[in-house]
């Protein structure tokens, strides 16, 4: 080796050969390369040119590119070159000031080309070329500072390749630097596009130092006599900075893990995220492009199949109204975190633990879940350096996360689920397993919205670290990061932003809106359709008004349940009278259309209008006015629209109960400050005894205020005191009732009262044992005038506190304050009538109210129950009441006259002659109904109880292709409907199981029910279903097990045929109508051009009576014909040459007990051993079965034969348990009804029969009304009239007065009468305050037996009240009224007084048979209780001894008809009066064992 004196000899001031060693190239790379990425990383963390946190980012950021990158580099770099043969004395050595300037030197360049690139996202070709420019001068200025460092060589410089490397520096750093920031801003940040851009940036370190190095020649000046020490130096710092840029990458790698296994953990957890929104729109994310969230708790823990954290759920309900209110929970927000500091811990973590050990939520779970949810907004809104109260408001709907939850074999895409919104098209099986997500590990996002609104709020977050950014291009990296389950989530976004504007609110004036609700189902809920993105609204349309006038209001009552066609048309019509109705009509019509193109769904147009106008929220401090078209929409029917969505109904009450500015959001600050403040500060304070003694006296008597239970008496909020025990307010103010401050004892700015002006809430303390909560309220109201005991001192102050009200006058000692009779009630008694917060009421109350009145017994009693006077009498109803017969028989004789002559007399009162009396009487015509025998005494009152469309006709009709039969189903579908609005009490959904023997016929049958379904439409009752075989067997426990693989059940309409048919009739009588049965037409009168002009008629009652009965004559411009099997007699009178066009068919029924059925649920057997249809149906406590469909003769009581009863046993013997015997001598009644099918006499095929009714007018003018069947009875009665009003030019005209049938005049009768048909609005008698509950009033006032008060509400309506109060007293215990006619059924002494007094009813058969039915039910307890029903009938009647044996003999006779055994028949009264028949004969008593010996037992 050469020597030093050898080697600086040799190349002293001479150019020094040189080469370089590979690794070290290598490894200059990878130094280079960490520190641009460590470089790029951070830049990527800066979000701002402002704060702190932005300022350590850009000098860190520096640092690493000209500290590692590009200053490591260089030494390492220069490692790599060996000069001549790597001679220690060679190697290059550095002096310390010119190394520590090139450090610093290209950090402060590089700080200035960061700071020119700046923060925004917007890439600016001119920032970044700048920046580029600069850091590509920091690299070069930093390798010549570098060489400039070295003191034993002078560098000599090629320029071309001086050139030639700044050109690579400036280059490379420029395009380096715009890639990076291009991804960046397109927020398609991945690892491997910073990588690149990493790899470029240190290409551009690399390529200019290499670039520079071939261009450059080492002239030795001298040698390096420490080369050692110098360059081991300069390896140290570069190591150190190396392994410090490789740590961070290693830290941020690992961060990132963990972070985003944190964010996988968060999605299966209940997590609150913060989605912040500026004013064009963009949303605010971390670096990663993630939303801020906090945890809430790891799941929910559900205590119920029905209990899944959704929209729906309370709990979500309060966090909502808490978010609009965050004052309310904001001074807790510390006693709430060392509540839950001090609850127990879970095994592993720090926080608390909500399910003991059992799986069990522990005790206050609701309330411990608030406080979590109260303290991660806190824990956000630190985050996002804001106040509470500024941190958002909660979006009205919860994203699901995490992992499917849902198996694959359903097809069901739960973000497509998600997406569409869970109350639309699927069921609601599958959202009840979409919400729980602890079952299947998925999670629920809620959303904390906001919107800011000023640039200074902007930069401060941005400083903050957080990041801006459009939504189209974070939707994505949001959705796959927080794993949200929904495909259209920039969609959310966008409702997110639109939210936080809260701009979906009415501006104030009129408004038509509809009000649609729907039955949830598999739950007890319903939702509402609301507009799609804003899920506070009603679908609605302006009208151009800023208030209705009182003109405009009684304009709109006339409205009142009118549907949208026919209130269109009403509209249309109205337009015909004075200038401003006009112009108001015309606005009513152009919203409405409006709305209903909007809506843009065939449902809208079922909606009725309420004349009911309800207050809405509207923008700024004043309430809108709606005219709502409520409707309830069938549950199996689809409202697919655009525009529209289905939310529950309970959240969106909630919704209007936080609008800006709500009187509810400082009822619920209070109800907040009752329910949390007992929780966080629960702590175990031994009371004083005499403390608590006088606490106890001092608690408020609530039921001094028993006026404010009472709905509209005030327009203060009254919510919940939530009981409390451990709790008792000690510290108060009083103030007058004028609001002045009287008293405020030892007042301190810091006190509670003080904290509470400044709207604030402080953490409790305890006085003397007693804990101060964080609200008083003083509230002074006047007691109610009817409180017998007056007060007798000033006004009494209520203090709402913590859960217990104080009397302050007993607590001040003011005289007289305990004179009100009450004693001392425990301490925490509750004071006030609400449990809840959201059980204020809103408009959504009173139109759900409304929605409920159109489904059968679901609505409240429009008759409010009797009560007491101040007398003390009782006070009953006081409904209209109907002319005496005799009156009625006054009337039909003085229409000789021309101006009383009637406009149509109508022969016949079955269910299609008072159907058409009822809707021409509501027509304002003038009505005579007339009846030979009683009303509904012929087919009516036989029928098979059903209202139904006949499936057995829809499956002739799809398999014969025939058009009547189709129309024939969907007419009586239609009509189905209307059966249940007009006579809620009697008629009811009735499901019909049809059994399934093989598997094949499921599809079949499952078909044809759900076109049944799709037919009925709008109009369906419910929707049809299947049950396997166990669940057929459980709700149809009397199958036979054998061959029963399943079966459909679908939905129909029962109703109290004879009763309805009397109601129909009696409701025609109190609108007016002459109604008159036992009235024979004997001959029809016609004019000199021989056209039917009257008839004359006698009355038979009379001639029962033993008296003469003198021809009454009764002039008519129109005879109706309705006398169903009979209408060929009446034909006849007119014309004695017509042709029959009745071809009558028998079906017989039978009466079984009601063991063989179900009380819910009915049979159908469609393919009986002769193909004909059977129904086995529960009815009135009993089963009904039948029919038979039998050419017959004509006959008044026709009997029903052996042959058809023997064949229905058999045939239901067939559908029965093998264990269950069918007897002859279980048929307790049995009957034979005549169906008039009829035929067309103006067809050219005259045997063909009319499948659904014929309206026929003779040549004379006779109108004959027959076919069709009970359900379609008020078509027909529609379309005879249409006829008889075009032909004859009868005068409809609007009633004027019409008769408050309800008794009341808290409500109208639900009809316009017009003169248009409006029968389908037209409730009957007994309909208007009836409800499902009616019963129990009924019991509780009368003490009658529950069984009988059912069956009273369930046959009479609201009209049960009058038949109670005409049932004898029973001198017992109870019950205290009414005895039963009948040991074994429900029928009291008070409905025959009632159906001869308000009925019509004249002879025995007519009660026993129509008014109550127990003819119908058994014939021998009918039999039995006839000598019972003939005495009241004769006190009521004044009968004499001759028509009592008279109304024996023939009443027996009709039994025969009804089944009553041939025994019987010869039974005299007082042989059943005295109990002595004979049954030994019978097949019932041979039935049963009735031996007294006990049993033998075989040995």
């Amino acid at each position: 080796m050469s020597t030093s004196e050898e080697l600086l000899s040799k190349y002293q001031g001479e150019i020094v050969p040189r080469s370089f060693k590979a690794e070290f190239v290598v490894l200059s790379y990878v130094v280079s390369l960490v520190g641009a990425a460590v470089t790029l990383e951070l830049l990527n963390w800066r979000t701002s040119r402002n704060g702190l946190f932005n300022h350590f980012i850009l000098v860190s950021a520096a640092v690493a590119m000209g500290g590692v990158a590009i200053w490591c580099m260089h030494f390492v770099g220069n490692r790599s070159m060996i000069l001549a043969n790597d001679e220690p004395e060679l190697r290059i050595d550095y002096s310390g000031g010119y190394s520590a300037l090139s450090f610093f030197l290209p950090i402060i360049v590089l700080l200035g080309a960061f700071m020119a690139i700046g923060a925004k996202y917007k890439v600016s070709w001119k920032r970044t070329c700048c920046g580029g420019v600069l850091a590509g001068a920091a690299i070069c200025g930093m390798h010549y500072l570098g060489n400039a460092s070295i003191s034993n060589y002078d560098f000599e410089y090629d320029r071309k390749y001086v050139v030639a490397a700044a050109l690579i520096a400036v280059f490379d750093s420029t395009a380096a630097l715009f890639l990076f920031f291009l991804v960046r801003a397109s927020w398609k940040n991945t690892w491997w596009k910073r990588a690149l851009s990493a790899c470029l940036l240190a290409g551009a370190v690399s390529g200019m130092h290499w670039a520079a190095a071939m261009g450059t020649s080492c002239r030795l000046v001298h040698l390096n006599e420490h080369a050692r020490l110098s360059q081991m130096e300069a390896i140290v710092v570069v190591i150190c900075l190396a392994v410090i840029a490789v740590f961070f990458m290693v830290a941020s790698s690992v961060y990132a893990t963990l972070a985003t296994r944190c964010i996988a953990n968060k999605a299966q957890q209940v997590v609150l995220a913060a989605a912040v929104f500026d004013q064009s729109g963009r949303i605010l994310v971390n670096p990663d492009g993630l939303l801020p969230s906090e945890k809430i708790t790891e799941t929910y823990v559900e205590r119920g199949p029905d209990d899944t954290f959704n929209i729906a759920h309370p709990l979500f309900h309060w966090m909502f109204q808490a978010s609009r209110n965050w004052n309310s929970v904001g001074g807790m927000i510390d006693s709430m975190t060392k509540h839950l500091a001090r609850l127990p811990k879970r095994s592993r973590g720090s926080e608390a633990r909500l399910i003991d050990d059992g799986g069990k939520p522990i005790d206050r779970y609701d309330a411990i879940l608030r406080e979590i949810f109260c303290l991660a907004a806190a824990n956000l809104a630190d985050k996002l350096r804001a106040k509470l109260v500024n941190v958002g408001i909660l979006w009205d709907e919860i994203l699901a996360t995490g992992t499917d939850g849902l198996p694959r074999r359903h097809g069901l895409n739960i973000a497509r689920v998600l997406e569409k919104g869970t109350h639309e098209s699927f069921g609601r099986e599958f959202e009840s397993r979409l919400g729980r997500h602890e079952e299947h590990g998925r999670g629920s996002l809620m959303f904390l919205v906001r919107r800011l609104e000023h640039a200074d709020e902007i930069d401060k977050l941005e400083s903050a670290g957080f990041r801006f950014a459009d939504v189209g291009q974070v939707c994505g990296i949001i959705g796959s990061g927080m794993q949200i389950k929904t495909r259209d989530f920039k969609g959310k976004l966008a409702q997110m932003a639109t939210f936080a504007q809260k701009k979906n609110i009415l501006e104030p004036g009129v408004h038509i809106g509809f009000f649609g609700v729907k039955a949830q189902v598999g739950s007890f809920g319903f939702d509402i359709i609301v507009k799609r993105g804003a899920r506070n609204l009603l679908p609605s349309m302006p009208v151009p008004l800023q208030r209705l006038e009182s003109w405009q209001m009684d304009i709109i009552r006339r409205f009142d349940m009118m549907n949208v066609s026919l209130l269109l048309q009403s509209l249309d019509a109205l337009k015909q009278l004075s200038p401003r109705e006009i112009l108001f009509a015309s606005q009513l019509s152009d919203a409405l259309q409006a709305l209903r193109v909007w809506i843009d769904n065939p449902v809208f147009d079922e909606a009725v209008l309420t004349s009911k106008v309800v207050q809405v929220p509207c923008r700024g401090q004043s309430a809108g006015t709606m005219l709502a078209l409520c409707l309830m929409i069938p549950i199996h029917v689809s409202v697919d629209s655009p525009r529209c969505e289905f939310i529950p109904l309970n959240f969106f009450k909630v919704h209007q109960m936080v609008y800006e500015n709500s009187s509810h959001l400082e009822a619920f600050t209070r109800y907040v400050h009752r329910e949390l403040s007992p929780v966080v500060n629960a702590a175990s304070i031994s009371t004083p005894k005499a403390t608590y003694q006088y606490a106890k006296q001092a608690i408020f008597r609530g039921n001094r205020f028993r006026s404010l239970r009472h709905l509209g008496r005030s327009d203060i909020n009254e919510y919940a005191v939530v009981e409390d025990k451990e709790t008792m307010p000690t510290n108060f103010r009083r103030t007058s009732s004028a609001g002045d401050l009287i008293q405020e004892p030892e007042y301190d700015p810091t006190s509670h009262d003080a904290i509470l002006d400044r709207a604030m809430v402080a953490p409790l303390s305890s006085l003397g044992g007693i804990m101060v909560s964080q609200e008083i309220q003083v509230d002074i109201r006047q007691v109610d005038e009817t409180i017998a005991m007056p007060l007798k001192t000033a006004d009494r102050v209520t203090l709402v506190k913590a859960g217990i009200g104080i009397d302050l006058m007993e607590m001040m000692g003011v005289p007289g304050a305990e004179e009100d009779g009450h004693g001392g009630q425990p301490l925490g008694s509750a004071v006030a009538e609400r449990e809840k917060v959201n059980q204020a009421i809103t408009f959504v109350d009173e139109l759900f109210a409304f929605c409920l009145r159109n489904i059968p017994g679901f609505e409240g009693a429009a008759v409010p129950p009797p009560i007491y006077g101040a007398d003390g009498t009782f006070r009953l109803p006081r409904f209209p009441t109907i002319k005496s017969r005799e009156e009625q028989i006054a009337e039909l004789k003085k229409s000789n006259g021309k101006e009383e002559e009637y406009d149509m007399l109508i022969v016949g009162g079955g269910a299609t002659g008072a159907g058409v009396a009822l809707d021409a009487v509501t027509r304002g015509l003038k009505v005579a109904v007339v009846e030979r025998d009683d009303f509904s005494s012929g087919t009516s009152s036989k029928s098979t109880k059903l209202v139904h469309g006949g499936v057995r006709y829809l499956e002739k009709a799809v398999w014969n292709l025939d058009y009547n039969q189709y129309k024939l189903v969907k007419e009586a579908l239609t009509e189905r409907k209307y059966f249940l609005q007009t006579a809620p009490h009697l008629s009811s959904w009735l499901p019909i199981m049809l059994p399934l023997d093989k598997w094949w016929k499921a599809p079949y049958y499952w078909a044809g029910t759900k076109f049944y379904d799709f037919l009925a439409g709008s109009e369906g009752i419910e929707s049809s279903y299947f049950l396997t075989r166990s669940k057929a067997l459980d709700a149809f426990p009397m199958l036979k097990q054998t061959d029963l693989v399943g079966a459909l059940v679908y939905y129909d309409g029962a109703h109290n045929d004879s009763r309805m048919n009397v109601s129909i009739a009696m409701t025609a009588a109190v609108y007016g109508a002459t109604t008159l049965n036992h009235a024979e037409v004997t001959g029809l009168m016609k004019n000199e051009n021989g056209r039917l002009c009257g008839a004359q008629m006698k009355d038979l009652i009379s001639e029962r009576n033993g008296k003469k009965s003198d021809p009454i004559s009764v002039k008519a411009k129109c005879i109706i014909n309705c006398t169903g099997p009979f209408t060929d007699s009446i034909r006849k009178l007119d014309d004695q040459e017509c042709k029959e066009i009745v071809a009558p068919a028998s079906g017989v029924h039978v009466i079984l007990p009601g063991y063989y059925s179900p009380s819910n649920m009915g049979l159908i057997d469609p393919s009986t051993s002769d193909g004909r249809v059977i129904f086995f149906l529960p009815w009135q406590g009993n089963t009904i079965a039948g029919t038979t469909d039998e050419p017959t003769s004509i006959a008044q009581n026709p009997l029903p034969d052996e042959k058809s009863i023997q064949w229905i046993l058999n045939e239901v013997s067939h559908y029965l348990s093998p264990d269950i015997t069918v007897r002859r001598g279980d048929v307790l009644a049995a009957w034979s009804g005549i169906r008039p099918l009829v035929k067309d006499p103006k067809a050219k095929n005259t045997q063909s029969l009319v499948r659904n009714h014929l309206v026929d007018i003779s040549t004379s003018g006779l109108v004959t009304c027959a076919g069709g069947k009970w359900t379609t009875y008020r078509q027909m009665a529609e379309d005879c009239v249409d006829a008889a009003v075009k032909e004859f030019n009868l005068p409809t005209k609007p009633v004027s007065n019409a008769p408050r049938v309800s008794g009341t005049e808290a409500i109208d009768d639900g009809a316009i009468l017009n003169g248009s048909c409006q029968t389908h609005n037209v409730r009957l008698i007994g309909a208007h305050g009836f409800s499902k509950t009616l019963f129990i009033n009924l019991i509780q006032h009368f003490g009658i037996e529950t069984e009988v008060a059912k069956h009273l509400t369930e046959s009479y309506g609201d009209r049960a009240w009058t038949v109670a109060a005409m049932c004898k007293p029973t001198d017992q215990r109870f019950p205290a009224r009414g005895e039963r006619i009948a040991g074994l059924y429900p029928f009291v002494d008070g409905e025959i007084r009632y159906a001869v007094t308000n009925e019509y009813a004249q002879t025995a058969v007519d009660v026993l048979a129509r008014r109550t039915r127990l003819a119908f039910l058994n014939a021998q307890a009918a039999l039995e209780c006839l000598p019972k029903v003939i005495d009241i009938m004769s006190q009521e009647l004044k009968w004499d001894r001759a028509r009592q044996e008279k109304e024996w003999t023939e009443t027996v006779s009709f039994l025969q008809s009804m089944g009553l055994p041939e025994p019987m028949l010869s039974v005299t009264r007082a042989q059943v009066e005295k109990g002595k028949l004979d049954f030994k004969s019978s097949l019932e008593y041979n039935m049963y064992s009735r031996h007294d010996k006990p049993p033998v037992m075989d040995e």
